[in-house]
């Protein structure tokens, strides 16, 4: 009964360690990509198709390859896609984007925005 007890302590020990660092990491990540972003890249088929200021609001349309189309809002320094021709539309379901290296990607129209900082 001993050795069980020893045994359960040392697992909820290491479950506790695992949890420890692993919240670490993830609040490093989110502080090392909370710096002020100022633009926005659109890429198409890998190629830069444009590039936005973020703190200036735009409502445009970008041409994907093979003829799909991305709705593309920025708006209070937030960029998002609001109605796309892929059809499963998960460009538009991930949301908004402000933070540096934060991502929408649209596989379908093989189109990704993604912010960036202003290179000093």
């Amino acid at each position: 009964m001993s050795d069980f007890i020893q045994t359960k302590k040392k697992d909820l020990i290491l479950i506790i360690a695992v949890l420890i660092i692993a919240s670490a990491g993830m609040l490093i990540n989110h502080l090392l990509h909370q710096k002020p972003a100022s633009r926005l890249e659109v890429q198409v088929d890998g190629q830069v198709v444009a590039t936005y200021d973020l703190s200036e609001n735009l409502d445009t349309i970008i041409e994907g390859a093979g003829g799909g189309t991305n709705h593309l809002i920025i708006q209070n320094g937030m960029a998002w896609i609001s109605e796309a021709s892929c059809p499963d539309k998960v460009c538009v379901n991930q949301g908004k984007v402000q933070l540096n290296g934060q991502i929408i990607v649209c596989l379908p129209n093989r189109m990704t925005a993604q912010v960036i900082t202003q290179e000093k």
